[in-house]
């Protein structure tokens, strides 16, 4: 029967704005693009006057005469969301958890790449040529980015221009320029940038045995086309890539086209997977590693849910080397058997690397890798693999738990308390945990949370019978915890006057002598933190952001670690003039040269930002260390987490104090978990571990508890803190933050903001508080002035409302913004 007769096809649209829209719109589907619009197209729709890009999230017949007074569809434009109502379910969810517009929650649902996307452009207005470039001073900003608009043709991507320039100049001329209405922005519509790649391939269009009796008949007279039909009829495979069959048997494209021209072979274009790890598929392994009766407690309570096929979550607390992986990998085996699927969120892609080797050596080629560091064209493959069920385990970062995988079983969350799991550049600014837990629960799945060092907030949730708390006390084969030695840096002479304290060199040079490993930590990459005029205490600073820039040895440069701003060291200081400018403070450099000094027969590894900014730089850093191709790895919070290596015997803290002063209240949290993280490197095969930690505050109780591997006497003392507080679990924040070029401005923003709050928090009746506003830890970031204020909600299910109430249509002044951070990781 005809749809017409029962009615109109109509669609429910997300409209893709920056407003945060968060309800769906309903257009006609006219009958030429009924074949073409399916949920989850994307689609061009009339909105408020202009054509903007929409996502099909339903797709329904309505009453005829109803559907006549709806605007149409415009057109269908390439790419497609993986929308179902579990889907739009959660993405309506994130958008109201998270306070951001429902497109921005459900471009989450695939990577940028897959669909089309609204770009933004600036452009010269008419009133530019009446501007004479001359009266614009050669330096200022406005005058640096009209020409780069008139080099350009007149218009630019907004993205590309602030690259250009830097953020800070690019944010100060186009407020100014906008001002005196010389540029303006327009949205232009950008088509899906990822394929599917396709090659030419080659295929027999005879059998095997035939193609064989071919080449013997023609081998004298065309042994070119002999020597193909051979190489075709022995293939495994059905088709062969068509530059690499020449390739091969080294002939000229002519003998081929002979081949097909007389039709015993074709030649088509054939799609062909960018694999990110390498050519060669990786067959599953089966491990009959033996389980201790601890793991074999915990897999046997969360099968029973997983069997159950019932939502459950589960907190897995085990020490560092207590087998939490293996504990993962047979409940992800559990999943499979019973036709479900699974996903793994690992922190770092550091550590992906590692735990993408063991899941592929269990599973095979059932796993995909999602994670930024992959290409355009490799995501775009691996997302279609779990998309098409061709991969049912899925092991990636952050932006993995919205992976389009269906019959969802399992998500494993390692390390569960990594602040890496929480987006805090741009909105949506969701957690992963909060995600998936909220995912698991539509999708009927069980969630597995494991670290050594839980968050505050998710230990006291599992004693509160919020998750099931399962313990793994012990290290597998009875391995004892590596031994915890503190200097007192105040008191301990230094060797060569130097970083290192007689005790840890004296621990290097012991391992260095017995072949074994060492790693050393500091959660500070560069040379050093700044440098400073010895003679009036003047520090060189960003010229973008409020903070002092880090010296880095290797090309004698400074640098800012947040906007990139680079410079070389003055030769006189730019306040007194005197030539003793010297840098000051500890980074990763300096750690090697030192230790390169002390001890020139070692082999040195380090690894930071710096030197895994290329493409796979962490699997070939640690693919070398793991091979023993060095003796000492040094690095930042990368070396921290969840590497094993058996020859590492003792692991070196340069500095245990660089996250203890931070203004935060989970500063002590954060400094707890990483020294016990990254003490847990040390002795995890046979040979006993230690660990050296350096510092200048030895009695601080995340140091003491740090060293004797406790976290529950760290835990009681810091919820007893928090809760005297009010901070979370006892509460829920939101830190609202204001920027703008001006800092007058940005504090008014915000001054604004927060009464607007406070009057909603009177007039609802919510139990919360405003904190501030007062100016950002950060005062100044890439050009930006930031002041922003705390919400501290205390009827902690009340938080989104109250936030959409109090701001909803509340716009910033041009050039500022508004950003709200719902469970805020930091506050800096």
């Amino acid at each position: 029967m005809n749809p017409g007769e029962l009615g109109q096809l109509v669609v429910d649209v997300v409209v893709d704005l920056s407003a945060s829209l968060q309800e769906v719109f309903t257009y006609l589907l006219p009958r030429t693009l009924e074949a073409q619009v399916q949920v989850g197209s994307c689609v061009l729709v009339p909105f408020s006057g202009q054509e903007v890009l929409g996502y099909v999230v339903r797709r329904y017949l309505a009453d005829a005469r109803e559907a006549k007074r709806l605007k149409p569809v415009i057109d269908v434009v390439e790419g497609v969301l993986p929308v179902d109502e579990n889907r739009l379910a959660l993405a309506e969810w994130l958008a109201r958890e998270y306070q951001c517009g429902l497109s921005a929650a459900v471009r989450l649902l695939a990577p940028t790449e897959m669909v089309a996307h609204v770009q933004r452009v600036l452009r010269l207005t008419p009133l530019v040529h009446q501007q004479e470039l001359w009266e614009l001073s050669p330096n200022a900003p406005e005058r640096r980015l009209l020409e780069l608009l008139q080099e350009a043709g007149g218009q630019m991507p907004e993205s590309l221009a602030k690259a250009r320039l830097g953020a800070t100049l690019f944010n100060t001329a186009l407020y100014r320029l906008k001002r005196r209405g010389l540029v303006e922005g327009k949205n232009v519509l950008e088509s899906a940038s990822a394929r599917v790649r396709t090659l030419k391939h080659v295929r027999l269009n005879i059998s095997p045995e035939q193609a064989q009796s071919l080449a013997d008949a023609c081998a004298s007279r065309a042994p070119a086309q002999a020597a193909l039909l051979r190489a075709l009829a022995v293939a495994e495979e059905e088709m062969l890539p068509m530059a690499e069959l020449l390739r091969q048997v080294a002939v000229s494209p002519s003998a081929l086209k002979s081949l097909q021209v007389r039709g015993v072979v074709d030649i088509v274009d054939a799609p062909v997977y960018r694999s990110p790890f390498g050519r060669t598929g990786k067959p599953a392994v089966d491990v009959d590693l033996q389980v201790t009766s601890d793991q074999e407690r915990c897999l046997h309570a969360i099968g029973e849910a997983i069997e159950a096929h019932e939502h459950r979550s589960f907190l897995l607390f085990g020490v560092t080397g207590s087998g939490k992986t293996e504990v993962y990998l047979r409940a992800v085996a559990m999943t499979l058997s019973r036709g479900r699927s699974a996903l793994i969120l690992v922190p770092e892609i550091a550590l992906a690397a590692q735990v993408v080797e063991a899941v592929r050596s269990r599973f095979g080629n059932l796993v995909a890798v999602l994670h930024s560091a992959l290409s355009a064209g490799e995501r775009f493959d691996e997302w279609r693999r779990a998309r098409e069920q061709r991969a049912r385990v899925v092991v990636g970062a952050r932006s993995a738990v919205f992976a389009p995988l269906d019959n969802l079983g399992l998500i494993v969350i390692d390390e569960e308390h990594e602040g890496a799991y929480k987006q805090q550049e741009h909105a949506p600014r969701y957690h992963a945990r909060t995600v998936a837990l909220q995912r698991a629960m539509r999708e009927g799945a069980v969630v597995l949370m494991g670290s050594a060092t839980p968050s505050v907030e998710t230990f006291y949730q599992a004693q509160q019978g919020l998750h099931t708390l399962l313990h793994l006390p012990t290290r597998v084969e009875g391995r004892p915890l590596p031994t915890v030695q503190i200097v007192d840096m105040r008191e301990t002479p230094r060797v060569r006057g130097g970083i290192f304290s007689q005790q840890m060199a004296e621990a290097i040079a012991e391992r260095l002598k017995r072949g074994e490993q060492v790693i050393l930590f500091l959660n500070r990459r560069a040379y050093a933190s700044f440098v400073m005029c010895r003679k009036c205490g003047y520090v060189v600073k960003c010229l973008r952001c409020e903070v002092s820039l880090s010296y880095h040895k290797v090309d004698s440069s400074l640098r800012c670690h947040h906007c990139d701003y680079r410079q070389s060291v003055p030769v006189r200081c730019p306040s007194c003039g005197a030539t003793h400018i010297l840098p000051f403070g500890l980074g990763t450099q300096r750690v090697e040269e030192e230790i390169q000094q002390l001890f020139p027969q070692a082999r040195l590894l380090r690894m930071d930002r710096d030197t895994t900014s290329r493409k796979g730089a962490h699997h070939v850093l640690l693919a070398r260390f793991r091979a023993h191709e060095a003796d000492v790895l040094i690095g930042t919070q990368m070396v921290a987490k969840g590497l094993d290596f058996p020859k590492v015997t003792l692991v070196g803290v340069v500095s245990a104090d660089t996250a203890l002063h931070i203004p935060d209240f989970r500063a002590a949290e954060r400094a707890f978990q990483l020294l016990t993280q990254v003490a847990g490197r040390a002795g995890r095969a046979h040979q006993p571990g230690e660990v050296v930690v350096q510092t200048f505050n030895p009695e601080h109780e995340a140091i003491q508890t740090a060293s004797t591997h406790d976290y529950l006497q760290f835990y009681e003392r810091e919820i007893a803190h928090r809760e005297e507080l009010r901070y979370p679990p006892f509460s829920r924040l939101a830190n609202v933050l204001a920027t703008h070029p001006e800092e007058p401005k940005a504090e008014e923003l915000c001054r604004q903001a927060a009464e607007r709050l406070r009057r909603e928090i009177e007039s609802a009746g919510v139990d919360a508080e405003i904190l501030g506003p007062v100016q950002a830890p950060i005062a100044r970031l890439r050009g930006l002035w930031r002041w922003h204020c705390l919400v501290k909600c205390y009827q902690q299910e009340a938080l989104p409302d109250l936030l959409r109430g109090a701001l909803s249509g509340f716009h910033p002044p041009q050039g500022g913004t508004l950003q709200v951070d719902v469970d805020p990781y930091s506050v800096l």
